[in-house]
Parts: C-alpha cells; structure tokens; sequence
C-alpha cells in the first residue's frame, strides 16, 4: 500500500517558523500515523516526532509515542492503550503510570486523522486520555492551497480553539491547521502532496510494517497557487 505524504509550512504571526510533514499508512491489519515537526525561529529550535498506530479502517489508537528533541535535551512520551488487558500504560522517561481502558481512546494523530472521514457531523466528541475532545462544525471556507483553490470543512476543537480544515473532496486531505498560541497563531498550511513506499512499523506489534516495493518513491503534486479571493475562516 502506499504512503501518503502531506507537508505543510509553519508560519507564527505571519513569519516562517519550520515545517510539518503527515504520513498515513493504511492496511487491512493496521493504519500508521507519522507526525514530524521542525521548528526555527520565534519558536526556538526542536524537532517533534509523534507516530501512532491504529486499529484498521479506524482511528482507535493502540499505540501513541512522541519524542522531542531541543538544545537542553531530548525526552519521550509514551502511551499503550491495551483494550484485552483493559489498561492504559503511559510512560516519561523512567516514571510509569497505568490506567483502565475506559473508552476507544484516541491520540493527537489518530484524532486528526478521524476528522477526515467525518461526514456532516455538527458535534462530535472523540474520547482522548486525559480529557475528551469537542469537535464543533464551524461551516465551509475556501483556501488557496498547493492543490488549488479548495472548498473545505472547518472543525473548531475544544478545549483549546484549534481549529482544521479539511478537504471536501476525497481523500479529504488536511489543507490548513491552526493552533492558538499565548502570542499569536500557530498555522500549517499544505504545500505538497506525494507518496513513498515504506513505512517503518516502529512499534513491533506485528501486521504489516511497510508497503511492498523496496526502492522509495515520491509522487509530488504540488501547483502554485491561483490568484484571487482568499478566505481562512
């Protein structure tokens, strides 16, 4: 199967501040997730690697890990969601902490990943450790974007007011994300489409780790631009 693979540009205040790339690897035993975020600038200088892995056809998460690494330092975070054994087990650094598989819980990945195949829903609540996420249908707006100009369905999340547009037309495709900060927005905007061939299963737990193929491809979709109005909700 291939490997979906969307980048975005990071901008804080209107200033470039790195860049965001989204993989999704989906196969009848398992859908990976890969999130990799470089930041420069007025946001300091860290990369953020978040990978999920997920029940088929679906957004459940089993596994969630999330590494950082900055000047000071790296460090980990890491979640197992065990629905037989009824516990979540999370981890930072060497402190472990369990909890009872209470709901299909799902990660900061698997949920992004969930509002793609939403269909017209006004009021959404997705189960999240720690706290549940309210996902609020906002309307429709248009954005320029490397596909084109795209009609898109906003969604506003809650807590927080982060706020996704996604594509109205399959594969329903992230196009915009925008994270409120202390000082100001945090945007990732969609710049290119490709695809790759491999996708590491990181997690070891068995399935289908990588798409068949061997060498690695990359399909690139990316169109400037077209002029003219311009909406961002």
């Amino acid at each position: 199967m291939p490997v979906e693979v969307c980048s975005y540009r990071l901008t804080h205040k209107g200033k470039a501040v790195g860049n965001h790339e989204l993989k999704v690897l989906r196969s009848h035993r398992v859908t990976l997730l890969e999130g990799k975020a470089m930041f420069q600038g007025s946001l300091g200088t860290a990369t953020v690697v978040q990978r999920s892995r997920c029940r088929p056809g679906g957004a459940v998460s089993l596994h969630f890990r999330e590494e950082t690494s900055e000047r000071s330092g790296q460090r980990s975070f890491d979640v197992v969601f065990d629905a037989e054994q009824g516990l979540v087990t999370a981890s930072r650094g060497r402190e472990q902490a369990t909890s009872p598989y209470l709901l299909p819980y799902r990660d900061p990945l698997s949920l992004l990943f969930e509002l793609r195949a939403l269909s017209g829903e006004e009021h959404v609540v997705v189960p999240m450790l720690g706290k549940d996420v309210t996902v609020q249908r906002a309307g429709e707006v248009e954005l320029d974007t490397a596909l084109g100009s795209r009609s898109a369905a906003a969604y506003v999340l809650h807590p927080g007011g982060s706020a996704v547009y996604v594509d109205r037309e399959p594969p329903h495709l992230v196009l915009k994300m925008t994270q409120r900060l202390s000082d100001g927005n945090l945007d990732a905007v969609l710049v290119k489409v490709a695809e790759e061939t491999e996708m590491e299963d990181w997690s070891g737990g068995g399935g289908a780790s990588k798409s068949r193929g061997g060498k690695r491809r990359r399909r690139s979709r990316r169109r400037r631009p077209r002029r003219g109005k311009h909406k961002n909700g």
